[in-house]
């Protein structure tokens, strides 16, 4: 741990002196500078314009051109029942931290979310949302904590959709291992004390981060709250719904394009190793990991080269373009105040948060 603790020590010192040198130089300092808010995104559309010009950009558009309408109408209820059912999961863990909010709300925030899923943890975008929709006190570190947990269970879910070909490839059953082992540990981590203090120290190295320190130690507590099977149930069957959507969706999308002969465990396997593998990447989303590896999986399973684009990008245009678009307008409602939440009499849930307030 020590070890861990100096190289993470090292590496932040280097990137500021770094920092600090291209900020003296007149030519490179705006440019370091816009390099640094949007490193991430500028690398995932460069994966996303490699893998279009290594397709070959005229066969995908041609591609396109023979989509299938019917089956693209059938994929927005797909996507729109996807999110909802992550909603009702969420909202599950909202009311298990005494979060007044109702399921309408919970719905409206986290559609809203989806507009900044491209943004470096731009999931916690909601934690500002719900606080201004709800009024609640909470803490964020709490909020948090029910976002990470139904992530979690909606990351481990979608991995397992690799098991029916864990036979058939032998080499995906040390991904099984490797992806439960990681979310073993991150689950000792979280409920084992000692384990999460050196994690948030380590975390703190990075001179920023110790302003967070107060909501960082809340997590803990707001998670264990959320591993009573009263909580943990509803949500994973929430998610179990929302994965088999997406799951849907994905298949739905390689009939769009024509690629029907892909059954749909196939198209099971190929979205949840593309997901899981793409997931480790610090690019927000997986995008251009996802779509790459994706293509290539696709390829193994006889689907040609533009038309595995094309579904990885179809896929991608559902499940987070016209989430984004339709989760504008609930922001732009929320910002307006047409869906703040209306103050309600306290009762059991209201008596509780008053106790926990701080």
């Amino acid at each position: 741990m020590g070890v861990i603790s100096r190289v993470v020590a090292a590496v932040t010192r280097w990137s500021h002196g770094a920092w600090e040198v291209s900020q003296r130089h007149p030519t490179v300092a705006p440019v370091a500078r816009v390099a640094r808010h949007y490193v991430l995104e500028i690398v995932a559309v460069l994966c996303v314009l490699a893998l279009v010009l290594a397709v070959n950009p005229a066969q995908l558009a041609s591609t396109f051109r023979h989509t299938d309408t019917r089956v693209l109408l059938l994929m927005l209820p797909v996507t729109i029942g996807t999110y909802l059912a992550r909603s009702l999961g969420w909202y599950v863990t909202l009311r298990a931290v005494d979060v007044d909010v109702d399921i309408r709300h919970s719905v409206a925030v986290e559609f809203a979310g989806q507009t900044m899923v491209f943004l470096p943890t731009g999931d916690l975008a909601r934690i500002a949302l719900i606080k201004q929709v709800t009024g609640t006190r909470r803490s964020g570190g709490e909020l948090t904590a029910t976002i990470a947990f139904g992530e979690l269970v909606f990351m481990t879910l979608m991995g397992l959709g690799v098991l029916p070909r864990v036979a058939t490839h032998p080499g995906v059953a040390l991904l099984v291992i490797l992806m439960v082992l990681v979310h073993v540990l991150v689950l000792a981590v979280l409920i084992w004390e000692p384990a999460y203090n050196w994690a948030i120290g380590l975390v703190e190295k990075a001179g920023p981060l110790q302003r967070f320190d107060a909501q960082l130690r809340a997590i803990r507590p707001a998670f264990l709250e959320l591993l009573r099977l009263r909580v943990a149930v509803p949500v994973i069957l929430c998610n179990v719904v929302a994965v088999l959507l997406s799951y849907l969706l994905f298949y739905l999308a390689l009939h769009a394009i024509g690629q029907t002969h892909v059954d749909f465990v196939a198209a099971m396997f190929v979205l949840a190793l593309s997901w899981v593998i793409s997931s480790i990447s610090l690019i927000p989303g997986g995008v251009g990991p996802f779509e790459g590896l994706l293509t290539v999986l696709l390829i193994a399973n006889g689907v040609p080269v533009a038309a595995g684009a094309a579904a990885g990008l179809l896929f991608r245009g559902f499940n987070d373009i016209l989430m984004a678009g339709v989760g504008a307008v609930f922001l732009v409602l929320i910002r307006r105040g047409r869906l703040h939440e209306q103050p309600r009499p306290a009762g059991r849930s209201g008596r509780r948060a008053a106790t926990r307030a701080p």
